[in-house]
C-alpha cells in the first residue's frame, strides 16, 4: 500500500471516530466543516498523524482546508519518501 493510500485510510478512520459521521461517509470530498471537528480533535489527530507518518503538522492546518482530500494533500506534500 502506498503512503498516500495509508494516509487517506488513516484519515478517514480517524475523522470518522472523532466525529458523528459513519466511516463510509468520510472520503476525500467530505467537507471538514461537516464533520464538526473541534480544536482538541485537531490537536489529537495531528499528534497521531505525526506519530504514524513522521511528519510535523500544525493543528491549525486542518482548519485551512475545505475537504479531507485537501488536508491530506497538504500532509503528503510535507512527507519525506
Amino acid at each position: 500500500m502506498t503512503k498516500e493510500n495509508q494516509l487517506f485510510e488513516f484519515l478517514f478512520d480517524q475523522l470518522a471516530q472523532r466525529s458523528a459521521a459513519p466511516e463510509e461517509a468520510v472520503n476525500a470530498q467530505t467537507q471538514l466543516t461537516d464533520l464538526g471537528i473541534q480544536s482538541i480533535d485537531a490537536v489529537l489527530l495531528c499528534g497521531d498523524i505525526e506519530d504514524k507518518f513522521e511528519v510535523e503538522i500544525d493543528p491549525a492546518d486542518i482548519f485551512e482546508h475545505d475537504t479531507v482530500g485537501a488536508f491530506a494533500q497538504s500532509i503528503l506534500s510535507r512527507m519525506v519518501d
